[in-house]
């Protein structure tokens, strides 16, 4: 098994379940998927999570009813479910690409909890599919998937 790099005209063929880009100010590549995808990831960057009234948490608080709130983590990858616009499953924005080894490790954990899917990363500017492959194997030997670069 190899790492295999697509050229620019090839970078949206099939061939991979699940597709991981950079932030969407690091890469132009996920500017590029963004317009494919109906800007979702432009929209989940500006949005604005709704908070509880402060009437409504006395209430809650005043008659001991259960409290509900599930945290939006601001860094936490972004999953797009993506088959009816792309040749693909899933488009994932994992954040944190300057820092290119807890990037990586953000990527490996997604791609194990999604029980590893084929795999085709966009790699951010400054990063070689070499670098890229190094890092990987120091997670797991596990190295066929498809790399483009930036």
């Amino acid at each position: 098994m190899s790492t295999h790099v697509l050229s620019r005209a090839s970078a949206f063929n099939p061939g991979a379940d699940l597709w991981i880009v950079a932030h969407l100010e690091l890469s132009h590549w996920t500017a590029e998927l963004d317009w494919y995808l109906n800007f979702q990831i432009c929209k989940a960057s500006r949005h604005q999570s709704a908070q509880t009234m402060g009437f409504l948490n006395q209430v809650t608080k005043l008659t001991d009813l259960d409290t509900f709130e599930l945290p939006v983590l601001k860094n936490a990858p972004l999953m797009i479910p993506s088959e009816r616009l792309l040749p693909n499953k899933w488009v994932v924005v994992v954040p944190g690409a300057t820092n290119f080894e807890s990037w990586i490790k953000d990527i490996f954990k997604v791609w194990s909890d999604l029980n590893q899917p084929s795999l085709r990363v966009f790699l951010p500017p400054g990063l070689s599919s070499g670098a890229f492959q190094q890092a990987w194997i120091q997670h797991i030997s596990f190295q066929d998937f498809t790399v483009v670069l930036d």
